[in-house]
């Protein structure tokens, strides 16, 4: 594949044992990263499962400022909900690149199996390079119970830190997956290849 087309890149908050959700949902609440995931995928179109869909509240839901591609095999094709509900990465893909600010970036937001199939393929359709090239990862200084992880990246992907600090409003999740006030440190990273 040639060097053109939008670049694919992910975006997930992980916390350790790399612990990306749990039940459907995060075991966390940081404003620190729900502030840095919405000033990079904004104005850009963003692909998700149907579960990490459900996920986000129904008051942000379309995510705003982006268009919203939503993958299922069980809700028909179309727009629904303020999203475009599509079967398969793919046709994602090309109805992306088709969007406001498609030629440029694609955000795949998860959850766990849409990383998995994404950053295992290397001749996906329309994007640069046909695979998934740029990651950025929120890294969250938590032991959290969780049931979803994110896949790990080899020895291929550079990754660089582009900032940390400590949440002092967030929220972590305990062994009964209640949600109580903590500081939580983390760290926002950057994986390229």
């Amino acid at each position: 594949m040639s060097g053109v087309g939008p670049e694919l890149a992910a975006i997930w908050a992980q916390a350790a044992g790399e612990v990306i959700g749990r039940d459907g949902g995060m075991p966390w609440h940081c404003p620190a990263d729900f502030a840095f995931f919405r000033e990079r995928t904004m104005g850009h179109p963003v692909i998700m499962g149907r579960a990490t869909w459900q996920s986000f509240p129904q008051r942000f839901r379309p995510l705003p400022g982006r268009t919203n591609i939503v993958l299922s095999r069980t809700v028909s094709p179309g727009e629904h909900d303020g999203a475009r509900w599509v079967r398969d990465l793919p046709e994602a893909l090309r109805v992306a690149a088709e969007a406001p600010s498609g030629s440029e970036r694609i955000w795949l937001l998860g959850g766990a199996s849409l990383y998995d199939r994404a950053l295992g393929t290397e001749d996906l359709p329309v994007v640069r390079g046909g695979r998934v090239s740029r990651v950025l990862v929120t890294q969250l200084d938590a032991e959290v119970p969780g049931d979803a992880r994110a896949p790990q990246l080899g020895p291929e992907w550079s990754v660089r830190e582009l900032g940390s600090g400590v949440d002092p409003k967030a929220r972590v999740a305990g062994p009964d997956g209640a949600l109580s006030p903590a500081a939580l440190p983390y760290r926002f990273l950057e994986a390229t290849r």
